[in-house]
This record gives C-alpha cells, sequence and structure tokens, in this order.
C-alpha cells in the first residue's frame, strides 16, 4: 500500500508509467501472476532516480532558467542562506516548488522511457502495424510528458526567487 501511495504522490508521470508497464506486463505475459509485480519496477527505478539526482534532473532540464533564477536569490540574500532563516510560509512555498519540480523530473524520464519502449512493445506485439501504432503513441508520451513538463520544469525555475523578492518587498 505504501507504494501505491508514493507512486501517486509522485504525479501523473509514475501514474502513467505505472498503468503502461503493466499493461504491458499483462500483454506479453497474461497467465503468469508471479510476474505482475515486476510491473511496479520501472516506476521505482524512476522515482528513485528523481529522487537521487532530482537538482541535477532540474540543472539538466531547467539549466540556464535555475542558473539565473539562483543568481538573483544570491543577490537578494547577499549570498546568506535564507531558506533557513525565512518565515514558515515562505519556506513551504519553497518545499511546494521542490515538490512539483521532483514530480515533473519523474514525468520527463517516465514520457521517456514510455517513448523508448512503446515501439519495441509494439513490434513484439503487432510487427510493422505495432510499430506504427507504437510510434505515435511515443510521440504522444513524449509531448505530454516529457515536453511539457520541461517546459514546466523551465517555468518552476524562473519561479525560484518569486519568494526571496516577495519577503525583501515587504521588509
Amino acid at each position: 500500500m505504501r507504494i501505491a501511495t508514493r507512486i501517486w504522490d509522485s504525479g501523473w508521470g509514475a501514474i502513467l508509467l505505472t498503468t503502461y508497464t503493466i499493461l504491458v506486463v499483462h500483454l506479453l505475459a497474461p497467465h503468469q501472476l508471479l510476474v505482475k509485480p515486476v510491473a511496479l519496477l520501472p516506476t521505482i527505478l524512476v522515482m528513485f532516480i528523481a529522487d537521487r539526482y532530482n537538482f541535477q534532473l532540474i540543472h539538466f532540464f531547467a539549466g540556464g532558467e535555475l542558473q539565473r533564477s539562483t543568481e538573483q536569490v544570491e543577490q537578494i540574500t547577499d549570498g546568506n542562506d535564507f531558506y533557513e532563516s525565512a518565515s514558515e510560509e515562505l519556506q513551504s512555498r519553497v518545499d511546494d516548488l521542490d515538490r512539483r519540480a521532483y514530480q515533473n523530473n519523474i514525468s520527463v524520464l517516465a514520457g521517456a522511457l514510455i517513448a523508448v519502449t512503446v515501439p519495441v512493445v509494439g513490434f513484439y506485439l503487432r510487427g510493422v502495424i505495432g510499430v506504427i501504432v507504437g510510434l505515435c503513441l511515443a510521440v504522444l508520451a513524449a509531448q505530454l510528458l516529457s515536453r511539457q513538463s520541461v517546459q514546466q520544469l523551465n517555468t518552476l525555475a524562473q519561479n525560484v526567487s518569486k519568494p526571496y523578492t516577495a519577503k525583501y518587498e515587504n521588509q
């Protein structure tokens, strides 16, 4: 039950990846019940990578925007670690940005994994027609999960400095 809660809390990317892998495992091995839990492994792996390398992934996908926002925060705070001395409300806003960035990282990775594997699964199941359908689904997954999440990460990176600016404007 705890894994299901973690997947649900990780956003749509984790939910769609889990649904996709459960469907693929069911199509590839419909009568083997012992193989069904294997469907959770890709999602758990993506969640682990996103958790372990969250900052690096944000930097990779939103590097330029993140760099500009970080420099702006450093100018505003004079290089001090403002998060620790900030109000609870401001800390919760920054934590919310971190949580949303984590969910977007999972969506980017899940979309990429689905986009890469769906044509292969399509070929295995239906041959050339499966590849064509798989390529259409791959484009859809890349657009809906990966590309949109990268755009959201860039927006989040732009908004990193807003809580700090708001705090200093009120002083």
